[in-house]
């Protein structure tokens, strides 16, 4: 939309005797008010798009099921230093809340399966959470579909 030239407010181009905003004579005297087409498609056949694969948020839930204390989910998502680190986060939960529950209760071998599923059941409600987001991207900034 063109602009007044001595309001500077937006008006239509059929406005071009009297601004409706100021009232001044012809607002758009000395104005350009040409527009850019930003609505041009996407060439696929460049070889930049050519081994484009979003990921899919199905296979990230299923590494957060699966295998999620080991970080590989965010390995997929390609976030590497958040994937380290949450695989040195579970495996301190892992083995803190192993060791601890091994000292305090008398059932020495099922706090190891405790924890185990403590991990798990963390792992799985985060990935729940991660597959409801919506507009998710990875860690180049493409979305997961």
């Amino acid at each position: 939309m063109p602009i007044c030239r001595n309001c500077g407010a937006r008006i239509s181009k059929f406005d071009k005797d009297i601004c409706p905003i100021c009232g001044a004579k012809r607002p758009l005297d000395g104005v350009n008010s040409e527009t850019v087409e930003v609505t041009s498609e996407i060439d696929v056949t460049n070889p930049e798009f050519a081994n484009a694969k979003p990921k899919s948020k199905k296979v990230m839930l299923l590494l957060f099921c699966l295998v999620g204390f080991s970080g590989a989910q965010f390995f997929y998502l390609k976030e590497k230093k958040l994937g380290f680190l949450w695989l040195l986060l579970n495996l301190l939960i892992l083995g803190g809340l192993g060791v601890f529950l091994y000292f305090i209760s008398s059932l020495t071998f099922y706090s190891f399966i405790i924890s185990t599923g403590f991990v798990y059941l963390i792992n799985i409600i985060l990935g729940i959470v991660y597959f409801k987001t919506s507009n998710l991207k990875d860690g180049v900034g493409e979305f997961v579909r």
